[in-house]
């Protein structure tokens, strides 16, 4: 799985943006990232569609950031560019195997659920202020306290989590 460069250039505005406290024309923007100026009009008009961003027009005109940051999910970002995740075909919406679920269709369904919910967890100010082993370890404990309630296994237990924590 690879994020397409559309999406890799929405998360770059948004972290040029988001490290601005004014508006930025788009030519400066397109500059300092090295993306052409075409293609990041595009991608800026995506990004304001969805309420990321705003655009000023006229002399003085640019893009500016609307949501902060640490309200902005991962997930809020890729699935605006790339649509909902999927991890295999048999796992979209009416959409099954030849004969119906394949062996696999409810782990896909896990895994995609267990990735869909870690990037909801990972804001963009997350990704570039706070170091990621102190991120991680949460995730995991969300991640395993997640299991433990699909899997109708019992809490996790206080032993657990400090053995989680020293793993990461």
């Amino acid at each position: 799985m690879q994020l397409n460069k559309t999406t890799d250039y929405a998360l770059r505005i948004l972290f040029y943006l988001g490290g601005e406290n004014r508006v930025v024309p788009s030519s400066e923007m397109a500059k300092r990232l090295k993306i052409s100026p075409r293609y990041l009009l595009s991608v800026a008009k995506k990004l304001k569609g969805h309420g990321f961003i705003s655009a000023t027009m006229g002399t003085g005109g640019g893009y500016s950031l609307i949501q902060p940051l640490n309200e902005i999910t991962l997930y809020d970002v890729i699935t605006t560019m790339e649509g909902k995740i999927i991890l295999s075909r048999c796992c979209q919406q009416g959409t099954h195997c030849d004969d119906g679920p394949c062996i696999l269709h409810d782990a896909y369904g896990f895994l995609e659920s267990i990735l869909e919910r870690y990037l909801q967890s990972l804001t963009l100010d997350m990704l570039i202020n706070i170091p990621i082993n102190e991120w991680h370890s949460d995730i995991m404990k969300k991640l395993y306290t997640m299991y433990c309630q699909r899997t109708g296994t019992r809490a996790i237990a206080e032993e657990e989590i400090r053995l989680l924590e020293a793993a990461t």
